[in-house]
């Protein structure tokens, strides 16, 4: 039997709060380190990418419009830390990779992420931490269908 919506009101204002409250602490964190959340998580995806990757795949994998990856690339670009040449595989999207600057630039400040990422998920117990990723991948899957309009719902 479902749950009425007025059942789970609390538990979506907790999670609104805590999503809040996360989307906070990295763009506080950014801001304290001259940039913004949004280039971070596209720093990490371009490192994370074995020879560079396009501006389509960092779209696709930050869940931005092409005009804000676009926006960051270009700031990025400006300030030496990447550059973007032809694919090869594709001549009509660039490869985005790093330059060296950029490249000691992300590993830098991805490091210190990882750092402050590991203390908070040490901070909790492994139960808590595999509940907290197993949840959200849940959610994520949940809110998708929603948003969709393929979950059975109210």
């Amino acid at each position: 039997m479902k749950e009425d919506i007025t059942a789970v009101k609390k538990d979506i204002d907790a999670y609104y709060e805590s999503w809040f409250r996360i989307n906070q602490a990295y763009s506080v964190w950014a801001q304290q380190r001259g940039t913004t959340e949004n280039i971070i998580f596209a720093l990490y995806e371009i490192d994370s990418s074995e020879g560079g990757c396009t501006q389509q795949q960092l779209c696709r994998k930050l869940f931005l419009p092409k005009q804000t990856v676009s926006f960051l690339l270009a700031k990025l670009e400006k300030q030496g830390y990447i550059r973007r040449g032809e694919s090869p595989g594709d001549r009509r999207n660039k490869l985005v990779s790093f330059t060296e600057e950029g490249r000691e630039y992300a590993q830098a400040l991805l490091a210190e992420l990882s750092h402050a990422e590991a203390r908070a998920f040490l901070g909790m117990t492994a139960e808590e931490r595999r509940s907290v990723t197993e949840g959200l991948r849940s959610f994520a899957e949940a809110i998708s269908k929603s948003f969709s309009g393929d979950a059975n719902g109210p």
